[in-house]
C-alpha cells in the first residue's frame, strides 16, 4: 500500500480495479471537506454528512463503460449544468471517448458526443447509479482522462456512505463477537479518509482518494454488509485526533507479532501516535493476530525467477537508470529494526552492489505472477551454485502488510478477547484521542507513500 495497509483476506473476492492516471481533469470542481456539517446535494435528494464529502477516483485510462442506474436517474454534461439524459433504470448507456469530448451510446444505437464532464445523478434515497454494473451511492463524475487515453471515472459521495463501502473490504466478512474491530477498522479508515482530503491541495488533483489499495478498497454500494453499516454508524463522525488534530491512521492486515514504527518502512520521522504495539496475548505465547493466514509464511524463488524480479523491478528502486542488472550473487539483509523488520537489502550481481530499503524490497521481491511481498520481517536462506550465482532465495517471514499502525487481524482477536473499539485504538494509536470531525482541526503530514511503481507495475500492495 502506500498509506493504509493490506486488508484483511478472508474468503471474499476483492474487485479489480485499474490504475490510476494522476495528472488534472480541467472543470471537475468539488466542495472539500468543511470545518462544519455540511449538506451534499445529489440531484434533488439531499444527504446529511458529518463532516463533508469525498470524491474517489474508480478507474483511470478505461476505454469505455457502461453507465446506468437502479431506477430514475439524469445525466448531464458540462459537469453537471446541462441535462442531457433523463433515465428510468431500464436503459444502459455506454461511454467512451471521442477526442477531447464524451460520446454517450444509448440502447437504440443513437449516440451524441458532448463536452465533459458528466455527471450521473439519482433520482430517489434508495436508488443508485451504476457503472458497469456495480452500484455506487452519490453521483457519478465521467471525463476525459489525462494523457489523451481513455475515461476517468470519480464517485462524489458523502463520507458516511464512502466509509459503508470501505470497511466490509478492508476487514472481510467477521461475526457480530467481531464487531469491535468493525468499528475499529470504522473510525480508523474515517480519520485516514479526513486526513487526505486536508492533504490533496496539489493543483489539479481532480479526486480525493482512488478505490484501491493505494488508499482504502472501496467497492460502493454493492459490498455493503449490515455488521459493518451498524459499526459505521454506531461510531458516525468519530476519527482520531492528536493534540486537537486529526491523524492520519495506517493499517495493515497482520503485524506478525509486533507493528513497526513509520521511519522503520517509510522515509520519514517517528511520529508520538504510531508506536510499535506488542501484539502478544499477556502471560501467553500467542498473538492477538496469529488467526491470519500469512501470520508466519515462507517464499521460495528459483534461480529464474530471482533473476525475473530483479531484472524488471530493482531498476524502479534502486535508482538504476540502464535495464539489465546482472546475473544475482548475493542477497544480504541488513540488520532488523526494532521491530523485527529488516532495514532494506543487498543484492549483489556480477554488475554491481545494489541497496533496497525499508518497504520498497516488497516491490521489489515480487512473485512471478507480480505479487509484492508480505512484509519486511523476514530471514533469508539462499544456496549458491557452483557458478557463484544464487541457485535459490527463501524468505521466513511474519506478517502481512507494511506494519505500521493497527493490526486488522490484531484487532479481530482482540475484539474476540471482548477489547471495545476504544480500546482497541487506544493500543495501536497511542495518545490519541476520539473526537467527533467538527471539532477537530487539520490533520498533521501523513506518512509519505513509497515510491510509485512505473507504470507497468501494479499499483497497490500496502
Amino acid at each position: 500500500m502506500t498509506r493504509c495497509g493490506s486488508r484483511v483476506r478472508r474468503n471474499r473476492t476483492m474487485p479489480v480495479l485499474v490504475m490510476f492516471a494522476t495528472a488534472a481533469l480541467a472543470g471537475c470542481q468539488f466542495r472539500r471537506a468543511a470545518a462544519a456539517p455540511v449538506r451534499v446535494a445529489y440531484g434533488d435528494v439531499w444527504a446529511d454528512s458529518a463532516g463533508g464529502a469525498v470524491r474517489v477516483a474508480l478507474a483511470a485510462g478505461v476505454l469505455s463503460g457502461r453507465l446506468s442506474a437502479t431506477g430514475e436517474w439524469q445525466l448531464f454534461r458540462s459537469g453537471g449544468t446541462v441535462l442531457l439524459v433523463r433515465g428510468t433504470g431500464r436503459g444502459v448507456w455506454t461511454v467512451d471517448r471521442r477526442g477531447d469530448r464524451l460520446r454517450i451510446v444509448g440502447g437504440g444505437g443513437k449516440s451524441a458526443v458532448r463536452d465533459g464532464p458528466l455527471v450521473a445523478r439519482a433520482l430517489g434515497p434508495r436508488t443508485f447509479v451504476t457503472w458497469n454494473g456495480k452500484r455506487y451511492r452519490g453521483e457519478l463524475v465521467i471525463s476525459p482522462a489525462a494523457g489523451g487515453e481513455g475515461l476517468l471515472v470519480i464517485n462524489r459521495i458523502a463520507v458516511e456512505d464512502y466509509l459503508r463501502g470501505v470497511v466490509p473490504l478492508e476487514l472481510g466478512d467477521v461475526t457480530s463477537a467481531e464487531r469491535a474491530a468493525l468499528e475499529a477498522q470504522a473510525v480508523a479508515a474515517r480519520s485516514y479518509t479526513y486526513a487526505r482530503l486536508e492533504d490533496v491541495d496539489a493543483p489539479g488533483r481532480p479526486y480525493d482518494l482512488v478505490a484501491t489499495t493505494t488508499d482504502q478498497v472501496y467497492g460502493g454500494a454493492g459490498v455493503e454488509t449490515q455488521l459493518a453499516d451498524e459499526a459505521v454508524v454506531a461510531t458516525e463522525g468519530q476519527v482520531l485526533t492528536y493534540d486537537g488534530r486529526i491523524v492520519n491512521a495506517p493499517y495493515h492486515s497482520s503485524c506478525g507479532g509486533s507493528t513497526a514504527e513509520p521511519d522503520e518502512v517509510w522515509r520519514e520521522s517517528p511520529l508520538p501516535y504510531l508506536q510499535r504495539v506488542s501484539d502478544r496475548v499477556p502471560g501467553t505465547d500467542h498473538y492477538y493476530c496469529e488467526g491470519a493466514a500469512a501470520f508466519r509464511w515462507t517464499r521460495t524463488f528459483t534461480r529464474a525467477q530471482l533473476a525475473a524480479a530483479v531484472d524488471r523491478y530493482l531498476p524502479a528502486y534502486a535508482g538504476i537508470a540502464e535495464s539489465g542488472v546482472g546475473r544475482v550473487r548475493l542477497v544480504v539483509a541488513d540488520p532488523t529494526t526494532p521491530s523485527g523488520r529488516v532495514a532494506g537489502v543487498t543484492i549483489v550481481t556480477d554488475r554491481g552492489r545494489y541497496h533496497v530499503r525499508g518497504n520498497d524490497v516488497r516491490f521489489v521481491l515480487r512473485s512471478p505472477a507480480g505479487e509484492i511481498l508480505n512484509s519486511t520481517s523476514f530471514s533469508i536462506e539462499s544456496t549458491v551454485g557452483a557458478d557463484g550465482r544464487v541457485a535459490s532465495l527463501t524468505l521466513h517471514g511474519a506478517g502481512n502488510g507494511h506494519g505500521v499502525g493497527m493490526c486488522q487481524w490484531g484487532a479481530i482477536g482482540r475484539a474476540r478477547a471482548g477489547q471495545d473499539y476504544r480500546t482497541i485504538l487506544a493500543t495501536y494509536y497511542p495518545g490519541t484521542t476520539l473526537a467527533p470531525v467538527t471539532a477537530a482541526t487539520a490533520a498533521p503530514p501523513a506518512p509519505p507513500a513509497p515510491p510509485a511503481p512505473p507504470a507497468t507495475m501494479q499499483s497497490g500492495g500496502q
